[in-house]
């Protein structure tokens, strides 16, 4: 039987009216995880009394994501926050050790961390009047290259900033606004806030999941940080948010939820979220401000795709046309002049542009923005989740990780009978060079060559790793219960 909790919530002068709207705001608390009933009750000569279920989720996720991604790589230490809680003594996930009387990790672990949390801090640091951040002095005392800043109403203020950090939904997030020099009860520390919040969401980068993330250390290094806070706009980050770590919009979303409901629990609501960010940043703005409306008010893109499942499509593509031009197309003179490349891949080509791989004259949009990507997105065993993945247990664990695009979105796109997750690509009946035949650039004889040599990618269970030159299809590996 599922267990519920009963709220009541009392209308009574802690209740704010909205503006244009006829109701009234309170901040409901006291919630457990699971599912709870808020009754609210209202008093005189017609009783009227309302019921709404609630679930409260844990702080770790996921709320509609689906179940989590296993193994996850810890990060909290190349971020500045130390190890993560212990939360598992069953070998699972990242060993944490016990700490000397000098604070420095002993041989001893004491447990293991399948999570990645750790306890929210918040410290308060400067920027200095030679453009660099140091912490506030512990006595609160003023330092003599304290900087001032000029904020949005025209305000002069002391460039001092609250900096929360800690991690929601197993991310790193970070909550940064100006604060006053000594905030005291009559001071809160967001008295110095303009009422407005910039949401960051990165400068992107192609990421397969199973990792954390890393924190800058420096709040300087957080994108728009420093200009926000300077003209007195609060600045929320998630190392969820950032593409780089993972492509799972889904995932991101929820992160992005879960860490400006922490805001709004903390600070009030916001006049106004503006999005900003690059790349993958600037496709979460897109995806997000469709699909979760009311977290972004505004978004400023940057160098921005609709979305990552078509942005991937002519990565496949096009280096599977590049294949057919440097190989197997090599004895025709007319593929290996760099200017007709976009006749068949559509993206820009040059004779002149340097090539990164070769040295040479002649290069390609394709060759210069997107090569790596496709095994980045389509082997299985190509990736990494760089620092920490050597410690993680059971021993072997990351062997078993299945690194492609699709994978990290199992939860979305499901799984074949072999157990591997299902993809977008695929070009089966795709007529390459097809525009290009019926302009008269190709002839017929080329079009049917490229399209009987081009090729496809294969599916996941029969890529190979590295330095094998043989391998059989194999079952997916994935379905361990300890990870």
């Amino acid at each position: 039987m599922t267990s519920v909790l009963v709220l009541a919530l009392v209308v009574n002068s802690t209740l704010l009216p909205v503006e244009r709207s006829q109701t009234l705001v309170g901040l409901v608390d006291g919630m457990r995880a699971g599912r709870n009933v808020l009754t609210a009750e209202a008093k005189g000569g017609r009783r009227l009394d309302a019921r709404l279920t609630l679930t409260d989720h844990p702080v770790t996720g996921p709320i509609f994501s689906g179940p989590h991604q296993r193994p996850f790589v810890c990060k909290t230490e190349q971020s500045g926050l130390g190890q993560p809680l212990v939360d598992n003594h069953d070998h699972v996930g990242l060993p944490v050790f016990a700490l000397d009387a000098n604070g420095q990790k002993t041989g001893q672990i004491t447990g293991w961390s399948r999570d990645c949390s750790v306890k929210p801090r918040v410290d308060l640091v400067y920027r200095t009047t030679t453009g660099a951040w140091k912490s506030l002095p512990a006595d609160g005392s003023r330092p003599g290259d304290l900087a001032t800043t000029t904020t949005l109403d025209g305000s002069v203020r002391d460039f001092v900033v609250r900096w929360e950090r800690g991690t929601i939904n197993r991310f790193i997030y970070s909550i940064a606004m100006l604060s006053p020099l000594r905030p005291d009860g009559e001071h809160p520390a967001d008295s110095a806030w303009n009422r407005r919040l910039i949401y960051s969401f990165s400068s992107g980068g192609v990421g397969i999941g199973h990792t954390q993330g890393e924190l800058d250390t420096r709040i300087g290094d957080l994108f728009q940080a420093e200009e926000g806070l300077a003209a007195g706009y609060a600045v929320a980050y998630s190392t969820g948010n950032v593409t780089g770590n993972h492509y799972n919009l889904q995932l991101g979303g929820e992160t992005a939820l879960m860490v400006k409901e922490r805001f709004v629990e903390e600070h009030g609501t916001p006049l106004y979220t503006v999005g900003v960010g690059a790349f993958g940043g600037g496709i979460q703005q897109y995806v997000y401000g469709q699909d979760f409306p009311g977290l972004i008010d505004a978004a400023i893109p940057v160098y921005a795709y609709p979305d990552e499942v078509t942005q991937a499509i002519h990565v496949g593509d096009c280096e599977l046309l590049e294949h057919y031009m440097d190989v197997t197309a090599a004895d025709n003179p007319q593929r290996q002049n760099w200017d007709n490349r976009k006749l068949l891949e559509g993206l820009n080509s040059s004779g002149e542009v340097t090539n990164p791989y070769t040295g040479r004259p002649g290069s390609s949009e394709c060759v210069n923005g997107w090569r790596g990507l496709t095994p980045l997105t389509l082997n299985p065993h190509y990736g990494s989740a760089g620092s920490n993945q050597d410690l993680m247990e059971p021993k072997g664990v990351m062997h078993r990780v299945e690194w492609t695009h699709a994978d990290d979105l199992r939860n979305i796109y499901g799984v074949d009978r072999d157990g591997f997750a299902r993809r977008t690509f695929d070009n089966v009946g795709v007529q390459y060079g097809l525009e290009a035949l019926k302009s008269g650039a190709i002839t017929p004889a080329e079009f049917l060559r490229l399209n009987a040599t081009v090729g496809g990618w294969k599916p996941p269970r029969t890529w190979c790793r590295r330095g094998r030159p043989s391998c059989r299809a194999a079952p997916s590996t994935r379905g361990v219960p300890a990870t």
